[in-house]
């Protein structure tokens, strides 16, 4: 049975721009939810509720965010020195079978069970979520796996060049390991970029006939790399959002304003006169829609001021 998660969270999300100048990746809002609280979301749901969270020292939002759930301990990575070494926190801390998953990425929690199941069924030391991708996608940024019959892994090779590339199957930040993993952090050997990489790690393994390495397909999954991702996470769970107009009770709105759903506005947002929010409009909160404004399919981070006419966008103006 796994009963305990490590979700590593050191990570800042340079790709996102000045995005993520002021918080973390893991803290970026889903439809006014921390994208590791929607992961994490999918995890308890799978029925894993022992959390770790590895984070940065210098992450004070997420650490306030967690302060009061009992069922989630955060720990620090002092360091950026990869994804290995983050779980290296957790040595002592983690027993028997756990699941490991990055926060950027959402994977819907039958696909985690599945993944949990493979794992006893098949006796493994490591699993590995793996997706299949079309041939023209690029993969030099991820890991590529090539899988025997049974679905044991012959090769993880870690952002191949296309020449490389063994199949089209990519790994996903997902894995079920146990215990033993510690120990073979231990002899890892940092990468040319100087830090300490799981996906370096299960390279190795995969080789060495001690160890049993399978993947377990995953057939939908959704991640944060850039702005456009952040845009349609947050399109994605409006689309689900149900009534398809939701105003925070503190928003004030005027009555000569014109809202279309489906929207969400959040805390303390102002809709000034004659302004038209929405379709597919998300107000993270304490954001001004000035006079006479327009903004449709949109996501709005927090302490903004629109002006104009604005579609398709991530905005964030802070003042």
């Amino acid at each position: 049975m796994v009963n305990t998660a490590v979700i590593l969270a050191a990570g800042r999300g340079s790709r996102l721009g000045r995005v993520t100048e002021k918080r973390s990746k893991a803290m970026l809002p889903i439809l006014g939810v921390p994208m590791i609280q929607r992961v994490i979301d999918e995890i308890v749901s799978a029925g894993v509720t022992n959390l770790f969270i590895v984070s940065s020292p210098h992450d004070a939002d997420l650490k306030e965010y967690f302060r009061h759930q009992r069922h989630i301990t955060v720990l620090q990575q002092e360091k950026p020195l990869g994804s290995g070494d983050a779980l290296k926190v957790c040595a002592g801390l983690v027993h028997s079978e756990f699941l490991i998953s990055a926060c950027d990425s959402i994977v819907r929690a039958d696909q985690i069970r599945s993944l949990i199941n493979t794992h006893k069924h098949k006796a493994a030391t490591v699993s590995v979520g793996v997706m299949r991708v079309s041939r023209d996608v690029s993969l030099e940024a991820r890991s590529v796996v090539d899988l025997d019959s049974d679905g044991r892994i012959l090769l993880f090779i870690e952002k191949p060049k296309p020449e490389e590339r063994p199949s089209n199957i990519t790994a996903l930040p997902l894995y079920v390991c146990n215990d033993a993993i510690f120990k073979q952090l231990e002899q890892l050997e940092p990468s040319i970029r100087g830090e300490y990489e799981l996906p370096g790690l299960f390279s190795e393994l995969c080789q060495d006939p001690r160890f049993v390495m399978v993947g377990s397909l995953i057939n939908d999954r959704v991640d944060l790399t850039n702005q456009a991702d952040l845009l349609e996470l947050n399109r994605i769970y409006l689309r689900r959002q149900c009534p398809p107009v939701c105003i925070d009770v503190s928003a004030r709105v005027s009555p000569t304003a014109r809202i279309e759903g489906p929207v969400w506005i959040g805390p303390r947002c102002v809709i000034e006169e004659q302004s038209h929010v929405g379709p597919g409009v998300i107000l993270e909160g304490d954001n001004i829609v000035s006079t006479g404004s327009n903004i449709k399919d949109a996501l709005v981070l927090r302490g903004s001021l629109i002006r104009g006419d604005h579609s398709s966008e991530v905005l964030f103006n802070n003042f």
